[in-house]
């Protein structure tokens, strides 16, 4: 039987349900580079307005990649502390003891 026949005839894959999401659940931390793109897209929109979002944003992207650390580094200071926030609001939320009580094994 051919790779082509063999295909048709396997068993459909079941679709996953996807899984709600929790609103109270912390936000993930964002990167440098998005404060950036966020920082730098309205300028930038008010030169390019006839270009898409994605066109702005791989023209941001070019201007990210040509950077230093020192000019990167208000950025980065930014993803620091966001990513900080996190995992405290991420503690807080699924609890301290969380990992320490999966981690002790009973003496048997």
């Amino acid at each position: 039987m051919s790779k082509a026949r063999a295909r048709l005839s396997s068993p459909a894959k079941r679709v996953r349900k996807k899984t709600k999401k929790d609103p109270d659940a912390p936000k993930h931390p964002m990167s440098a580079f998005l404060y950036y793109l966020t920082s730098e897209r309205p300028r930038l929109a008010e030169h390019l307005s006839d270009m898409s979002i994605g066109q702005q944003t791989k023209i941001i992207a070019k201007q990210w990649k040509t950077l230093d650390e020192s000019d990167r580094a208000p950025w980065e200071k930014l993803a620091k502390h966001d990513k900080d926030r996190y995992a405290r609001e991420r503690r807080e939320y699924h609890g301290e003891d969380r990992h320490t009580k999966a981690v002790v094994a009973p003496n048997q």
